[in-house]
């Protein structure tokens, strides 16, 4: 319920840009999640759509994306569910580090997202526990394995195991998700509010400044 008043309350105050980017962010959550979640690579990789829209769409876009994307994708694999906290909160974190400026500089991505791992991994570590009793993947669920073996509880083990994944995986998002932004053209990029009014982006500033210069010129001509 939680995550439907939030999708309730975020979504119809979004622009169009980001409301048409958010079906694409869905897809990519819940494919690259589903096809890394059945490998032996102790990752997720299924936050790159939730974000991308933090990055350009601010923590609340972010936020409403992951809760949407855990309810859609729940369809499909009912696990994910419980998680939808932890996802929104990985969204709206990306949005926060977007608006301080860590993407403004390509080497502070993985750093924000490192840290926003260490946060979401506290937090999903309960619902892994409490809810599943283990981890749904196959790398994750060996981990808490070995560490089971070796004397921890269930608890602590899954802990451990969310605090050496999640920050890696956050970090490789993060990144990822810096590329991609970097790769939109220019004009693509600053359709979004959110670049533009806290200059997410290396280079918004001049950007803006070179658009309102040409207005201003335009309108002298004319």
């Amino acid at each position: 319920m939680g995550a439907v008043l939030l999708i309730i309350g975020v979504l119809p105050t979004l622009p169009v840009s980001t409301l048409v980017l958010i079906p694409v962010a869905l897809v990519l959550n819940i494919v690259l999640g589903q096809f890394v979640g059945s490998t032996l690579v102790p990752f997720y990789l299924d936050a790159i759509g939730t974000v991308l829209i933090a990055v350009l769409a601010g923590p609340a876009a972010g936020a409403a994306t992951g809760a949407l994307s855990s309810i859609v994708w729940s369809f499909f694999n009912p696990t994910v569910l419980p998680f939808a906290a932890g996802a929104a909160l990985i969204g709206f974190l990306a949005g926060v580090a977007a608006r301080h400026g860590l993407f403004r500089r390509f080497y502070l991505a993985p750093v924000a997202g490192f840290l926003a791992g260490i946060i979401g991994g506290v937090v999903s570590a309960p619902v892994a526990a409490f809810v599943f009793g283990g981890t749904s993947g196959l790398a994750t669920g060996a981990i808490v394995s070995a560490f089971r073996s070796m004397g921890d509880t269930l608890l602590a083990a899954i802990t451990k195991q969310a605090l050496i994944s999640d920050p890696m995986d956050k970090a490789i998002v993060f990144t990822l998700v810096a590329v991609l932004v970097y790769a939109l053209p220019r004009r693509t990029r600053l359709q979004f509010p959110f670049v533009r009014r806290y200059r997410v982006l290396a280079g918004t500033a001049a950007n803006q400044s070179a658009g309102q210069s040409a207005s201003r010129s335009t309108g002298q001509d004319a």
